[in-house]
């Protein structure tokens, strides 16, 4: 049975929005399962209430279509990132805005990758609880550790929110690069920097959310958890007042390794779920048309 995104599913030629399921995870270094994220996000979907209070629209009403999920090649991940960049190059091409479900986080390259061909430059919004700075990580410079350091040397400007571990080496990359680093610990003691985020990013971004940049007793169901992470509504404040200001390129949602904790995946799903309402509203796909709380 084909998976659809909510309760209805757009044909492909009327919907404005994708939703991309990217279920590589070969490069995974702690617990696996990422790669049954995307469809457990699907699943958990169809439980959802369609109109967002918050909102004050049914983020469905955009035209959302379900993409089939990208195929990978087992051992072979430059192939493999090969085919997510064409796959995602191929929606944008058509003029679709893509939601990538992952898998794990080296699939952010090739994504950023083909959003640059089709779209030009923007800048990076990395929410995650790791930097994924190294050059390499178990000697893959594909390990979902390495993307950012891959971006970083490809010319990308980067802001990254949450982070609350990385090494001396990547901390001093981050500084010699000019990123703006907005770790966890500074935003619980001093509250979350909205005004000094937006500021360090771009007119144009492109945004990457690991769901372990939320803390473990909200979103238990990660690879590699730590604790001291963003609550639900911090990472929501922060996508609100982003696609309040910003021209929000594409996204993509990595790292959901469904363990039977079923809130979870409803918190995985109704966290795209509410990004998708915002780009509606940003774009002028959806209006407030019922009075909300």
């Amino acid at each position: 049975m084909r998976l659809i995104f909510g309760e209805r599913d757009t044909p492909y030629e009327e919907a404005r929005v994708v939703v991309l399921p990217v279920p590589y995870d070969l490069s995974l270094s702690f617990l696996p399962g990422a790669r049954r994220g995307p469809e457990a996000i699907f699943l958990a979907s169809r439980e959802l209430e369609p109109f967002l209070l918050e909102l004050g629209v049914a983020p469905e009403e955009v035209g959302v279509h379900a993409a089939e999920p990208v195929p990978w090649v087992a051992g072979m991940a430059e192939e493999s990132h090969r085919l997510i960049r064409e796959e995602a190059l191929r929606h944008l091409q058509a003029g679709k805005w893509v939601v990538a479900l992952g898998g794990d986080h080296s699939i952010t390259h090739p994504l950023v990758q083909a959003h640059r061909e089709a779209l030009g430059d923007f800048s990076l919004l990395h929410i995650d609880a790791h930097a994924d700075l190294y050059p390499e990580w178990q000697g893959s410079v594909y390990s979902h550790a390495s993307p950012f350091y891959r971006l970083l040397t490809e010319g990308f400007s980067l802001v990254q929110v949450g982070i609350r571990a990385m090494d001396r080496e990547a901390l001093r990359l981050a500084q010699e690069k000019g990123v703006a680093l907005f770790p966890a610990h500074r935003i619980h003691r001093e509250g979350l920097p909205l005004e000094e985020i937006l500021k360090a990013l771009g007119k144009r971004v492109y945004v990457s959310l690991d769901f372990d940049a939320l803390d473990p007793s909200v979103m238990p169901s990660v690879g590699t958890p730590l604790p001291g992470g963003l609550s639900y509504r911090q990472v929501v404040d922060l996508l609100e007042a982003l696609f309040q200001e910003k021209e929000v390129v594409g996204m993509d949602f990595v790292e959901l390794s469904p363990n039977g904790q079923f809130h979870a995946e409803m918190t995985a799903a109704q966290l795209v779920y509410h990004a998708i309402g915002l780009k509606g509203l940003q774009a002028g796909w959806l209006s407030q048309e019922v009075d909300h709380i």
